[in-house]
């Protein structure tokens, strides 16, 4: 039979309003819960705009196939120098800096996946030199090397690091091997031309420094210390 209209409508207006009001409670902790499905801190799907950029990962071009980054080739200390600390380096109180750290890490990682990543043996080896760590970087070098062995920018790399830590003599060879397969590879006589000075065979570097500047353009970047090179050398 059911409650007379006058009992059931007071009785059914409470109990929506009672229903509402815990409603609205859950409503309130899920929207300020982190976290939560409605929370401030939920996850994110791609795209949102609150997620932080990611950094673009690093080719891993197969050996053969790719051009290995170098460290470049201008001198850094003065000149007629080799080149040395310029970019990736850190400080020596506080080690590298974070992207640095971050990028040595992953670096790492490959290797240790795969020993015989060429593009990760020659990214480390370009970062120890940029250090001036250039026992690591000449050691990254050589597992190059070892892998792609007719690589000239590889080896005139290496040699730069050797003679960078006083090796001259086995720079010297490097460059040397280099020339000998490619007579006019530029970086490999500009370098030897510097090598050459440092070790007092002087003719032979200003002859190196005249070879140089007929295989490259007048407005390459080392062309004017190559002219200067020769002003000191007397030819």
């Amino acid at each position: 039979m059911g409650l007379p209209a006058r009992f059931a409508i007071p009785i059914f207006a409470v109990f929506a309003v009672a229903f509402l009001g815990i409603l609205g409670w859950f409503l309130r902790v899920g929207f300020g819960t982190t976290g939560s499905a409605f929370g401030p801190s939920g996850v994110h799907e791609q795209g949102d705009a609150r997620i932080a950029a990611t950094a673009a990962p690093i080719a891993t071009d197969p050996p053969g196939t790719f051009t290995v980054p170098q460290t470049g080739t201008g001198p850094v200390q003065g000149a007629n120098v080799l080149p040395g600390a310029s970019t990736g380096g850190g400080n020596a109180a506080g080690g590298p800096p974070a992207p640095v750290m971050q990028a040595l890490t992953e670096l790492r990682g490959r290797l240790a996946r795969n020993p015989k990543d060429l593009a990760a043996l020659v990214q480390l080896a370009d970062m120890e030199f940029d250090s001036r760590h250039f026992d690591k970087a000449i050691d990254y070098y050589r597992r190059a090397l070892a892998l792609d062995p007719s690589n000239p920018d590889v080896r005139t790399d290496d040699a730069v690091a050797l003679h960078e830590s006083g090796h001259d003599i086995d720079a010297l060879a490097q460059v040397d091997r280099v020339l000998k397969e490619r007579p006019d590879f530029h970086s490999a006589l500009f370098d030897r031309g510097i090598i050459l000075q440092a070790i007092g065979r002087r003719a032979d570097a200003a002859a190196d420094f005249r070879r140089y500047l007929k295989v490259v353009h007048s407005d390459d970047p080392r062309a004017a210390e190559a002219r200067t090179a020769l002003q000191e050398l007397g030819g």
